[in-house]
């Protein structure tokens, strides 16, 4: 507990004058050390539900002759965010005693919130249909359709009550002849669960030549209904391999077989009328066909008789040849047809062949045209070749260097030079370099 310096009285006195504020905090530390007031549990309807914008939720609980204001930190009701709480909505609530100071008001800190009652076994529902949903048991795929014609009808619900009464008076009135074969079981109580399951696995026996299940029972509180909310009866709906229908009684509230089920119904009797046809509706139908079928088949008759009265009257009927007589007709044309386009072959080709016979003339001129141009270029390739321009008398002079000297300024006396005639060469010496003009020829 807090040390508390107290007020000194003016008159020093020797009381000991406290403040208001020091006796809340006084009180509040001592309700803080006691331990059996600090992570309870209690039990109380919420009323006056406030949410602060800040996040903070303030409420108080109450029972029949009290109430208890309670504090839920937005720390704490963001850990509890699956519990939804409501005006009305009896709950549990796990916390610690404690003032608020400022107001010297006690109240109770919430840390963790469950529902009460009814209200917590909805939370165990609806965290087992997050489950079996997430395994798979209440996909859309795995949904049958329910037979037209049911002879056999499976029924899963208690042999006494109105249900099983309900079940097969409306099934006699809409279909007289059907069987019905029930699997009594509890629907009510701790052992409602395994009976369920037990019926629907046995109505799924082969030899039974089961068509369709009908598992349910009528209306009753919550609390009647819970066996078909039972992680045994809904696995046992699911794995049903005969088409079932869940028929539970109740206004609101779906059970978990209604999900797990092929079909469901609000009432066993409104389960009935989904399965069970009406034989009534079943003779008409069969009656309409039967007329349909009739006059389709005097149709069918009738044409007949008219494609054979045809056929008899026909010229091919009479003179079956004359049925030939288009294609000998088609035959000559293209006969026709054939001997036209292979004269027309014949004489292409006979004019290409004498075309071939003036070959040799035709190559013979090609080749004298080929030797007289050759003739013309081999003329101007021997005019303008070096060749011959030394043939004519003139000669290539080139220093020691190789390279062709074209003025008499390009060599000095002494030197050795290489003159190229037409045929072999010369060495030479100069003697001596006379200029002079470069269009002159000596």
């Amino acid at each position: 507990m807090s040390q508390v310096e107290p007020l000194r009285n003016s008159q020093d006195d020797g009381r000991k004058i406290l403040t208001i504020g020091q006796i809340n905090t006084i009180v509040r530390d001592v309700l803080a050390s006691e331990l059996h007031l600090q992570n309870i549990w209690i039990e109380g309807e919420i009323s006056n539900l406030v949410t602060h914008t800040s996040g903070h939720i303030y409420f108080s609980l109450k029972d029949e002759s009290s109430a208890l204001a309670c504090t839920f930190f937005k720390g704490a009701n963001q850990r509890n965010r699956d519990v939804k709480i409501a005006n009305g909505l009896r709950i549990q609530a796990r916390g610690g005693i404690s003032v608020f100071v400022p107001r010297g008001q006690y109240q109770f800190n919430v840390q963790q919130v469950l529902p009460a009652g009814e209200g917590l076994l909805r939370l165990k529902i609806e965290q087992l249909k997050r489950k079996l949903h997430a395994e798979g048991l209440f996909a859309g795929e795995k949904k049958r359709p329910l037979p037209s014609f049911p002879f056999t009808l499976g029924i899963a619900t208690a042999p006494t009550g109105a249900a099983i009464q309900d079940i097969i008076r409306v099934a006699r009135s809409r279909f007289p002849s059907i069987n019905l074969l029930l699997a009594p079981c509890m629907v009510q109580g701790p052992e409602a669960a395994d009976s369920i399951a037990y019926a629907i696995d046995l109505l799924n026996r082969p030899e039974l030549e089961v068509d369709v299940i009908i598992a349910g029972r009528g209306g009753g509180s919550f609390e009647d209904l819970l066996p078909f909310n039972d992680e045994m009866v809904v696995r046992a709906f699911a794995r049903s391999r005969v088409p079932i229908v869940s028929a539970v009684g109740h206004e609101i509230d779906h059970p978990l077989t209604d999900l797990a089920a092929d079909d469901y119904a609000a009432t066993p009797s409104a389960a009935v009328q989904k399965v069970v046809p009406i034989i009534g509706e079943i003779m008409d139908r069969v009656e309409e066909c039967a007329l349909r079928l009739r006059y389709s088949l005097l149709q069918n008759h009738k044409r007949g008789k008219d494609r054979l009265q045809r056929v008899l009257t026909s010229r091919v009927h009479k003179k079956p040849t004359a049925m030939l007589e288009p294609a000998f007709m088609e035959l000559d044309a293209l006969d026709r047809g054939i001997n036209t386009a292979m004269r027309a072959r014949i004489n292409h080709n006979q004019r290409q062949l004498e075309t071939f016979q003036n070959l040799s003339m035709l190559y013979s001129s090609r080749v004298q045209e080929f030797w007289e141009h050759f003739r013309i270029v081999e003329e101007r390739l021997t005019n303008f070749s070096p060749l011959g321009t030394l043939k004519r008398g003139y000669s290539i002079l080139r220093n020691v260097d190789k390279k062709i000297l074209r003025r008499a300024k390009e060599t000095r006396p002494g030197e050795k030079l290489e003159v190229i005639l037409s045929e072999g060469k010369l060495l030479v010496h100069v003697d001596q370099v006379i200029p002079g003009s470069e269009d002159t020829l000596l």
